[in-house]
C-alpha cells in the first residue's frame, strides 16, 4: 500500500480533513523515488483543509524537510496542482530556521497568491 492509498483510506474511515503539506510529499517523492503527482492524484483532494509549503535542504544522498529555505519551483507546481484540484484553501508558508528579512518571507508568501490567483481565474474560465 502507497503512503496517499494509507491516508485516503484512514481519511475515509475516519471521516476527516487533510492538512496536505505538499513540501512533505515532493521530499519524500525525491528520497523514495515515487511521482509526487501520483500522490496528490490518488488523495480525496476535497478534503483538503489546509496546504503547507516549504523549502528543505538537499543533501549528497537525499534531502530534508528543513522549513528553512524559501520554496523550490517544484514544490510551487505540486502547489499549483493541490489547489486546481482541492480548491482555493488556507495555506500555510512554514519557515522555521534562518528565517531571513520580513521583506523576503513576505515575497515568498507573496507567491503563494499568485498561484491562489491563477486558480480562482482558471475556475472562472471553465464557468
Amino acid at each position: 500500500m502507497t503512503e496517499w492509498e494509507f491516508l485516503t483510506e484512514v481519511v475515509e474511515r475516519a471521516d476527516c480533513g487533510i492538512l496536505l503539506d505538499v513540501n512533505n510529499i515532493y521530499v519524500s517523492a525525491q528520497n523514495h523515488d515515487f511521482n509526487p503527482y501520483d500522490y496528490l492524484n490518488g488523495v480525496p483532494l476535497d478534503r483538503v483543509a489546509q496546504i503547507h509549503v516549504a523549502g528543505h535542504t538537499k543533501f549528497e544522498k537525499y534531502i530534508l524537510d528543513t522549513h528553512d529555505h524559501p520554496v523550490l519551483d517544484p514544490v510551487w507546481k505540486l502547489y499549483a496542482h493541490a489547489i486546481r484540484g482541492a480548491g482555493v484553501t488556507a495555506t500555510l508558508l512554514e519557515w522555521d530556521d534562518k528565517i531571513p528579512s520580513f521583506d523576503e518571507v513576505h515575497a515568498e508568501a507573496l507567491k503563494a497568491n499568485a498561484f491562489i490567483a491563477g486558480a480562482r481565474a482558471a475556475k472562472a474560465k471553465a464557468r
